[in-house]
Parts: structure tokens; sequence; C-alpha cells
């Protein structure tokens, strides 16, 4: 009798777990929902704000960091919120890609259901804008111009200071190959070609080539607020950062793309 009922018992036992687990996984799965769909709300949020303070053509993608979202609930803190856009037209310098990164928002229960950020404190703003070849082929004067990467040649890549330039300035007769330093001194960029990699057929000499890639740029005019802190080549894309510390947002701080006189900048 007592072997009998050892099976019965080990099944309503075995049973009784499989429940709780399918029930805690059930739990999970709905406070995860909850969760995407707060942190949602608020992106959405967001992301229509800043399209409408920014004159933005396009909405911009957003992305609010901490998982869960819904913890800053208790904290009171949200690690990042990220506003990013591609292919905005900016005047003097064509296509860009932009984009905005706050880090460690303080932000009240209300705020952090709604999406505003008015008046919260942040411990840092980082806004950058990315020339692709296109954009870095205007200002050369070279259409076919093709950037990458000297040392790495994947997809991404790994951020670089030096960047591999193929083009076909004005007046030669095919594309040349130079490899070039990006730096930053005080709020001026030089992009300065140090080696001719390949001259095609030209009979140009190795000053004249190099001369055709030489790229000089006061960084206050780019629409990042601010002279540029950083200067890095990835993914195929020349970009540009300016950080601000401390700072007592207001919604035009999101914009990804702003002067040194604090206007929004969209041609």
């Amino acid at each position: 009798m007592h072997n009998d009922s050892d099976p019965r018992a080990r099944r309503r036992g075995a049973h009784t777990l499989l429940i709780t687990i399918i029930f805690f996984i059930a739990v999970g799965l709905i406070l995860w929902a909850i969760d995407a769909a707060i942190a949602a709300r608020a992106e959405h949020r967001i992301s229509q704000a800043v399209r409408s303070n920014s004159q933005l053509d396009q909405n911009p993608s957003v992305y609010v960091g901490g998982v869960p979202y819904t913890a800053a609930l208790i904290t009171g803190k949200v690690p990042e919120i990220s506003v990013n856009v591609s292919d905005v037209e900016v005047a003097d310098f064509g296509l860009l890609v932009a984009g905005t990164s706050v880090t460690d928002l303080k932000l009240s229960r209300s705020e952090v259901l709604s999406g505003s950020v008015d008046g919260a404190k942040a411990q840092l703003v980082a806004r950058n804008v990315g020339f692709d070849a296109v954009a870095v082929g205007k200002q050369l004067g070279i259409d076919d111009l093709d950037l990458s990467n000297p040392y790495d040649i994947s997809p991404a890549g790994t951020n670089a200071s030096e960047v591999q330039l193929r083009g076909t300035p004005h007046g030669f007769h095919s594309p040349v190959t130079v490899q070039a330093d990006l730096r930053l001194k005080g709020e001026d960029f030089y992009l300065t070609p140090t080696t001719v990699m390949d001259r095609g057929d030209n009979t140009a000499s190795d000053a004249d080539i190099l001369a055709a890639f030489d790229w000089t740029l006061n960084t206050r005019t780019l629409p990042i607020n601010a002279q540029a802190s950083y200067v890095y080549f990835s993914g195929g894309t020349i970009r540009f950062e300016a950080q601000e510390r401390n700072v007592t947002l207001r919604l035009e701080d999101l914009s990804p793309l702003r002067s040194t006189n604090n206007k929004v900048v969209v041609e």
C-alpha cells in the first residue's frame, strides 16, 4: 500500500512544482510586457516631442535605458536616453547622421512614466555628428569618395584615429588611395593625409595627391552645440563628439542637431 502511494505522491509533487514554475514564468512575462510598454510609450513621446521642437522631417530613433526601465520608479535614475537621426540635411554639410546621448538622469516617478525630461538633472550629455563618404566627398569635391578603416575591414570596425580615403580628385584620371590622420587642435579639426597607398595611373606627385585630400574644419560650425572634444572613424563614418557635464535638461537638449548659439540646425 505504501509503495503504491509513493509514485502518486511524487507525481502530485512534480505537478505542483510545474504549476509553480509556469506561474512565475507567466508573471515574469506579464511584468516584462508591462515594463516594455511603459518604456515604449516614453520613447514614443520623447521622439514626437523632439521632432516637433527640432523641426525634423522624421521621427528620431529614441532609446531609454535600464532593464527593467520601471526600476527607475524606485531608484529615480535612468541610465541613458539616446536620440538619433540619419540622413538629415544640414546647411553647408549635406546629409549627416547625428545623435544625442544623455547619461544618468534623475527623474521623478511622473517623469519616468511620461518621458518628460524638462528640468531633469543629467551627469553627461554627449552630442555627435557623423560624416559618411558622401558628406566628406562633398567637402573635398570628390564625388566617388570611399572611406575605410586602414586596420580593420569588418563592417562595424573599431574606433580609429586614422582613415583610408579612395577617390578621384578633380583633374585626376583614376582613383587614388591615401591614409590620413584625424586630429583636433583647439576648436579646429584636421584631416591630414600622410601616405599615398595607391596612385593608380596618375602622374601627379605625392605632395599633390596628399593635398587633394586635405580637409580643415572649425568644429564650432558643426551642429553639436560646442567645439568637438573627440573625433574618430567608426563604421564608415567620421564622427565628431562634444560633451557637457552636470546639465539641467531642457527638451531642446535632446535635439541631435544644435549650433553653438543654441539654435536647432536643420536645412
